[in-house]
């Protein structure tokens, strides 16, 4: 375990290195003792109703002559859920459950210390996750699979995707074997990859795509188009019903269609991250990027350009008519980088720009930087707080774009999310000219802005985003929500464009179809996105009230399989459940997801909000974990569930001779007066009834 402190570092600097899954040491192996070398690389994607579940298996082996801890990075969309991970070793199927982090990182050491099986998936940033796995034999193998839903971007009549898969020099060999398929129904009727050559093959359902390669290393990640059958991807109300809580959960995709019958006058201001880490060919495409810009603008626009490194520069002095771009072309040219990142004065400067009148006018702020803050005020929550209202006075748009690893992009989405924009990471090696002026050229049209959503027909609860919301022509907005019963939906869009209101009314139906449990994942990943917020940002938020945000979070994570920084996935062969290989029926079935987490109800977890100082509803007892239900500590076994309990009356003789007996159990009756646990195979429930006796227990335990 040396040295992991330092390989947190490592991982976070060097995350976009590669893409896909890849399983590194945490310190140097020995030149000529070998490595990690991955066997397989295996990933179905299937598409429907606008959502990717991808899953993905990888096999790697240790080819090194030392038993050695290992540490598998794996990077995900920033929009992916993750519902189910786990680790097989030769037929073993081990799968991982949700716990908050802390814990499991204890128990995760704790087992290690014990020369156990354990594997540690975190939540390390944006985009990155992380697993330990520890010990890893000389020649042994192991596979990882993953799974996880995406929603897919929506452009005109086609979706896109980029799946990762590029991978950086940690493999001391190529991949063995690739294969990748992506199965899509009859309503797609192209899929086509600029990146790498897919093959087509009909299947019952629809059209299968693969690609596949041997002894690999792949040069890119894989950039998927899908084109729809129709010439419009209409909007639609996808839904998933949970009979256990009698409520349903819906994702709405609104996707405007108005044509642009006069041109919207836009107001632009560029702000460009010119500090020192800005140097070189990142510089040099964020230049040519704002050239462009520049160039697309239309007459009646206006345009002003801000950078800023420890200072902030106001080249224009303010808005610009479009017709002085020329000019400013040549001076955006003349740019150099250099200093530290002063964001927050960057936005306070940049957004006094916009006038609070010009009401007719579409006023959009194009933020670019590669860092963090560390000049002027650098405190996140105070950035965010004072610029969101003085943009929102301003009707003002904010679009950021984060370029590498060193951004903070809990900032850059907060920023986004407050000032109906949109955020793009630009990874290394990816062309900054082409994400800015891709975005652009989006936002260049703006079908409604101060959009109001509105909803009748069946109740509904926690929609979410909660806004505020623009919406672009072609481009989806999609929300999460809750629904409590079957029946029709009525969906009214209102907003402006120019001077102009527009109203528009969709109808859908919500029915009790609980055939898509992927919808009520991306509900709870954006209601933890939502609290996170909260947690984070809200400075009105006592010590008590933040502590029930955080515990709402972990029992969301907790129910819905889903990590984040409150939370980790942890494979503890003492702790869950095993099965076999035959137990998977293929490796492209979907697996469920009472398999992998406990299956406890929210109303259950939300015990968690109300108990004060850290306390739990669920602990643990020497890496055996109980949940506390109707005021009982009930061991988390399956088990439990099917054995017939013996009673055993508290603080009798037979109560202290069976902790005598066992240390563990010793520790289990420290948890209270009423626990319910497994021993010798037998169900045990400390009651005020039942056995009292040493004969007695003697008489069942042989």
């Amino acid at each position: 375990m040396k040295g992991f402190g330092a390989m947190v570092l490592f991982v976070l600097a060097g995350a976009t290195v590669f893409s896909n899954g890849v399983v590194v040491p945490p310190y140097p192996i020995e030149r000529g003792l070998g490595g990690f070398v991955m066997n397989s690389h295996n990933v179905h994607i299937k598409v429907e109703d606008g959502i990717a579940t991808v899953i993905i298996e990888e096999e790697f082996e240790n080819k090194s002559m030392r038993l050695l801890e290992a540490v598998y990075l794996f990077p995900i969309p920033s929009s992916a859920v993750i519902s189910d991970f786990t680790m097989k070793i030769g037929d073993q199927v081990l799968k991982g459950e949700v716990l908050p982090a802390d814990q499991a990182r204890e128990i995760y050491q704790e087992i290690v210390a014990k020369m156990k099986d354990p594997a540690l998936l975190e939540y390390v940033g944006t985009q990155l996750i992380r697993m330990s796995i520890y010990p890893f034999e000389p020649g042994e193998k192991r596979q990882f699979l993953i799974q996880y839903s995406q929603p897919l971007e929506i452009s005109s009549n086609s979706y896109s995707m980029i799946y990762p898969l590029k991978i950086d020099s940690f493999l001391s060999a190529p991949i063995g074997a690739v294969n990748i398929r992506v199965s899509v129904p009859f309503e797609i009727a192209e899929v086509y990859s600029p990146t790498h050559p897919f093959r087509e093959m009909e299947s019952a359902s629809g059209r299968d795509y693969i690609f596949n390669a041997t002894d690999f290393v792949p040069g890119s990640d894989v950039a998927l188009v899908l084109t729809s059958s129709e010439d419009e991807i209409p909007s639609s109300l996808a839904t998933h019903w949970d009979d256990a809580m009698n409520e349903g959960y819906f994702l709405l995709t609104i996707i405007p269609r108005l044509k642009e019958e006069t041109i919207i006058p836009k107001d632009v201001v560029f702000v460009l991250d010119i500090s020192g880490s800005m140097y070189g060919e990142k510089m040099e495409q964020a230049k040519r990027a704002l050239e462009q810009v520049l160039q697309m603008l239309r007459s009646g626009d206006r345009f002003a350009i801000v950078t800023f490194d420890g200072h902030v520069h106001n080249l224009t002095g303010g808005l610009l008519d479009a017709s002085e771009r020329a000019v400013w072309i040549e001076n955006v040219r003349r740019i150099q980088a250099d200093g530290m990142t002063n964001i927050y004065d960057a936005l306070q400067t940049s957004i006094d720009m916009f006038s609070k009148d010009d009401q007719g006018r579409f006023k959009v702020l194009l933020f670019l930087t590669d860092g963090a803050p560390t000049e002027g005020i650098t405190d996140t929550g105070k950035i965010i707080n004072d610029a969101t209202p003085e943009a929102r006075a301003r009707n003002v748009h904010l679009f950021s774009f984060g370029v590498g690893t060193g951004v903070v992009a809990e900032l850059l989405d907060r920023l986004v999310q407050e000032n109906a924009g949109r955020v793009s990471y630009i990874v290394e090696g990816e062309n900054i000219e082409g994400k800015v002026t891709d975005l652009y050229r989006t936002i260049e049209t703006p079908a409604l802005e101060n959009v109001t959503i509105s909803i009748e027909g069946s109740e509904v609860a926690k929609v979410l985003p909660t806004g505020p919301h623009s919406l672009f022509s072609g481009q989806a907005l999609r929300l999460s929500g809750i629904y409590f019963e079957e029946g029709d939906l009525k969906v009214i869009v209102e907003g402006t464009r120019g001077a102009e209101r527009y109203r528009y009314e969709y109808l859908f139906r919500v029915s009790k179809n609980p055939d898509n449990p992927f919808i009520a994942k991306i509900w709870a990943q954006k209601r933890i996105a939502h609290l996170a917020n909260i947690f984070r940002y809200d400075s009105s938020l006592s010590t008590a009230a933040k502590e029930e945000v955080k515990q709402e979070i972990i029992a969301l994570s907790k129910k819905f399989n889903i990590i984040n920084e409150f939370t980790s996935y942890l494979i503890a062969p003492e702790r869950v459940q095993t099965s076999t290989l035959g137990d998977r029926s293929g490796s492209s079935a979907s697996p469920a997801v009472d398999a992998v987490m406990a299956a406890k109800s929210v109303a259950e977890m939300e015990q968690d909000q109300f108990v004060g100082s850290g306390a739990s509803d669920y602990k643990f007892v020497d890496s055996i974990g109980f949940a506390l239900e109707e005021g009982i500590w009930v061991q988390d076994d399956e088990e439990v569930k099917t054995l017939e309990p013996i009673s055993l009356v508290a603080y009798s003789k037979a109560y202290f001779e069976l902790a005598d007996r066992s240390e563990w159990v010793e520790k289990v009756f420290a948890l209270g007066e009423r626990v319910k646990f497994i021993f010798n195979g037998m169900l045990f429930e400390i009651s005020d009834k039942g056995i009292e006796s040493v004969e007695e227990l003697d008489e069942i335990l042989n």
